[in-house]
């Protein structure tokens, strides 16, 4: 009985440690502290619809971008974002070039096979 509840105990304890969420992000680099600091970013995965993300503090007067892509398939995927920076009227939001940033997502492995029971 002593054996069966340390087991149980010992099972617990791995996914307790092993099942913390790890998010997979893209990153931009920092802007330099000397240049216009973005308010966020337009991003769209695969020609998918447009989603804001707010820029990150990197330190102190810079950003950047990071973006969660933890629910992608695996293959090739390409990023499309723009910075954006809100100004008081008249100007509004001005928005940067589009840039462009293809990755790949590695595939996962296929299940086991083969299972039998031995003595």
């Amino acid at each position: 009985m002593k054996n069966i509840l340390f087991l149980i105990a010992l099972l617990l304890a791995f996914f307790a440690f092993n099942l913390e969420a790890k998010a997979v992000s893209v990153e931009s680099d920092p802007y330099p502290a000397d240049a216009v600091q973005p308010d966020g970013f337009l991003v769209s995965m695969d020609g998918g619809p447009v989603v804001e993300s707010p820029a990150v503090i990197h330190s102190p007067g810079s950003y950047k971008l990071r973006f969660n892509i933890d629910n992608l398939s695996s293959g090739n995927h390409t990023m499309t974002v723009k910075a954006y920076k809100n100004y008081p009227d008249p100007w509004g939001r001005k928005e940067s070039n589009t840039v462009n940033f293809t990755f790949p997502v590695p595939a996962a492995p296929g299940g086991p096979s083969g299972f039998k029971l031995l003595p």
